[in-house]
């Protein structure tokens, strides 16, 4: 099992575009399948609402609930940080 951090967020560089994107954590299984997930993205100051850009925080409840049953069961956790907007990858191993 891993967990999946991705970033692609616009670097402060002045523009409109600036600090704009998303971050997503998702919990995967050892067949590469999603069995949790959770996705914040930042646009517009007027669309930072919950029931808009902000809609994924109702879903990292279920992220949290999946590592810690994960723990509880003794299951080895892999965390991979996924920079989307420079096509970085790190993985570590965790246990």
């Amino acid at each position: 099992m891993k967990i999946v951090e991705t970033h692609d967020i616009h670097e402060n560089d002045g523009y409109e575009d600036s600090g704009k994107g998303s971050l997503g954590i998702y919990v995967v299984n050892d067949d590469n399948e999603t069995i949790a997930g959770a996705t914040v993205r930042a646009g517009e100051p007027e669309d930072a609402v919950f029931f808009r850009d902000l809609s994924g925080a109702y879903d990292f409840i279920d992220v949290v609930k999946a590592a810690y049953q994960a723990g509880k069961d003794g299951v080895d956790i892999e965390f991979e940080f996924i920079d989307e907007s420079e096509g970085r990858r790190n993985k570590c191993e965790k246990t």
